[in-house]
């Protein structure tokens, strides 16, 4: 008896060391951001790892761009600031995963739709601005849409975290 106690003690101290390092992954996750700034520096645009944009600053030389340069100054920079948080986010995962790394990226991409790269490479640089563009003609507004009164609308189901994933954890 003394041999399966000791197996379900080993068990469950690595399973403590595997929770402690869950949760220092977790916390260093957090943290990590992607900054990037535009070619001329009017731009600078900080996302979570998600891609969540958490910060946008504008200097007063932006306000020499179009409202189309403008627009797409600040998405090449919203680009190079998500590449720059992904590659920092695989960066973190990696040492601590391992193996497991793959799979985390996998369910990150599919979960988040920001993709990992795979390879460590330079964030580009975002895009100089271009000139604008000739005004488009607007197509005519589409029909109005039927809804359901509120009291007839069908919920979604829940859906737990481990259907998100198949039940099965990365940290296994």
């Amino acid at each position: 008896m003394p041999d399966r106690r000791a197996q379900l003690e080993e068990k469950i101290r690595a399973f403590q060391e595997q929770a402690a390092k869950a949760g220092q992954l977790k916390d260093r996750i957090s943290e990590l951001r992607g900054q990037a700034r535009s070619g001329d520096g009017s731009v600078t645009v900080t996302v979570a790892p998600s891609g969540a944009v958490l910060g946008l600053q504008l200097s007063p030389t932006a306000m020499k761009y179009s409202h189309t340069q403008l627009q797409n100054e600040i998405l090449a920079t919203i680009r190079a600031a998500t590449q720059q948080a992904a590659q920092l986010l695989q960066e973190t995962v990696t040492p601590v995963l391992g193996d497991q790394a793959e799979r985390f990226k996998e369910a990150f991409n599919a979960h988040s739709g920001v993709m990992m790269p795979d390879a460590p490479q330079q964030a580009p640089q975002p895009q100089q601005a271009r000139p604008p563009m000739p005004p488009q003609h607007a197509a005519p507004p589409p029909p109005p849409v039927s809804r359901p009164a509120p009291g007839n609308r069908s919920r979604p189901a829940p859906v737990s975290d481990d259907e998100d994933f198949g039940g099965n954890s990365i940290l296994r």
